[in-house]
């Protein structure tokens, strides 16, 4: 399954066999090549062990992926977007993928990333059962009409991008051929950048970010950035 195809049948997997991805693996992971929203933004990527982050939620697995980075501006639209990415892909190798937002790193056994902040990490391995959607009556999403000014099925994609406690804290707007996409200022910008991966997976060849000089925040909401597709 491409990583397009997944859009459409990725779940959260919260649900794991305990047993380490081996390191074949763990080599496809590492080289797997990810577009950043934000290339200037630095980044660092490592997957750790269990004993290197402290995290209270019971589906923690022998390895996980964490992300730092520097604290420009953009940088937790740029972590969605980056970290999404390699939620899909992980899914198209097998494995079950779960985002650890209460997940942190371990001070007595980590050292500090200097320069970096530690974002959020992934909680991967092998699924228990069926870790896939069968279908899109799996996914539990607003209506097209609540995150947009105007129907467009381009947006279906980031319409079943997965959020924070499924806030999708995102609204679309229109401009001609634009899109911009708007943050809920209650809810967390990391969320934008996993709605923007989902259009550029659904539009790798097409899909470019820019941000619009002429663009105000809406009323509750905070202006991410504009795409064309």
């Amino acid at each position: 399954m491409t990583l397009n195809e997944m859009i459409y049948h990725r779940k959260s997997c919260r649900s794991f066999t305990g047993k380490p991805v081996d390191a074949e693996m763990i080599e496809k992971i590492l080289s797997f090549d990810l577009k950043p929203l934000y290339p200037e933004i630095k980044v660092r990527m490592d997957i750790v062990s269990r004993d290197k982050v402290k995290c209270i939620c019971p589906w923690t697995t022998p390895q996980l992926i964490t992300i730092y980075s520097e604290e420009a501006d953009g940088y937790l639209e740029n972590i969605g977007f980056l970290f999404q990415q390699m939620d899909l892909y992980l899914q198209t190798l097998g494995l079950g993928v779960c985002w650890l937002g209460m997940g942190r790193m371990n001070p007595k056994t980590t050292t500090e990333v200097e320069g970096m902040k530690f974002v959020i990490m992934l909680a991967f391995g092998h699924p228990k059962g069926d870790h896939l959607r069968q279908d899109l009556k799996g996914f539990k999403r607003k209506s097209m009409e609540q995150i947009t000014d105007k129907a467009d099925p381009r947006l279906e994609p980031a319409r079943l991008a997965p959020s924070a406690v499924n806030s999708q804290p995102w609204y679309f707007t229109h401009e001609g051929d634009t899109i911009h996409i708007h943050c809920s200022k209650k809810g967390y910008r990391l969320d934008a950048g996993i709605a923007l991966a989902h259009l550029y997976v659904a539009n790798p060849e097409s899909f470019r970010f820019f941000k619009a000089a002429h663009m105000t925040d809406l009323p509750g909401f905070s202006y991410i950035g504009s795409v064309t597709l």
